[in-house]
């Protein structure tokens, strides 16, 4: 799939094949010590039409800074057209996770997976679909989840009251009924961050590190 790995810290723009040999584009964050059995990270962007390395902002504004003490890879391929649920970009998304996952040796049991706006609807998406085995994921700023969600892996939707978007009150909603049914899903809520304040939920996704830690058992 990539035809040249770096290895230098920080964040990198790859060119590269998707499994039917079509191009697509990936950015992919090191972690300054060695990558061999830390935590992978997907991350699936918001939705609009895709524009170059449109996955890398939530890299550098986002789940990169807030997640930094994890040490882990975090890979953010673009969806083409920018809609995660298609079977194309699905394909695409899990096949760049593998191949980071087996060049840098990342420990398959603490896979995370993290979208935003469209990339949450992707999350849910992707654990509704018979995906690779995940220890975690946190949807951030999406609308509430469909209640024939079936899914084994621990969730939390992060959202905020003010987001005029995606209403707070319609996910917590959902949550506490896939809750109540037994399925591993919780919110984290937090205050006056509108839809669009991508950086503003920083400080939400940095409280979660405490669970996600649980969730990873390091």
């Amino acid at each position: 799939m990539f035809e040249q790995w770096p290895d230098a810290p920080g964040v990198h723009d790859l060119r590269v094949s998707d499994p039917s040999g079509e191009a697509g584009l990936v950015s992919l964050s090191l972690p300054v010590k060695a990558t061999k059995d830390v935590p992978l990270v997907l991350v699936l962007h918001y939705g609009g039409e895709p524009q170059g390395f449109y996955g890398r902002p939530l890299l550098e504004m986002l789940v990169g800074p807030a997640w930094a003490e994890l040490g882990a890879v975090m890979i953010a391929p673009v969806a083409a057209g920018g809609d995660w649920t298609t079977p194309r970009n699905r394909a695409f998304a899990l096949a760049a996770m593998q191949a980071a996952e087996q060049h840098y040796q990342t420990d398959p049991a603490q896979r995370v997976l993290v979208g935003y706006s469209m990339g949450a609807i992707g999350v849910w998406h992707f654990l509704g679909g018979n995906a690779p085995d995940f220890a975690a994921a946190v949807a951030i700023a999406g609308p509430a989840p469909e209640l024939d969600l079936v899914t084994t892996v621990p969730v939390t939707a992060l959202n905020s009251g003010g987001d005029r978007l995606f209403a707070l009150a319609s996910t917590a909603s959902a949550v506490t009924d896939l809750a109540g049914r037994g399925l591993p899903v919780r919110l984290s809520s937090i205050e006056g961050v509108e839809h669009f304040n991508v950086a503003g939920f920083r400080g939400g996704l940095e409280r979660l590190l405490p669970w996600l830690r649980e969730q990873l058992s390091c």
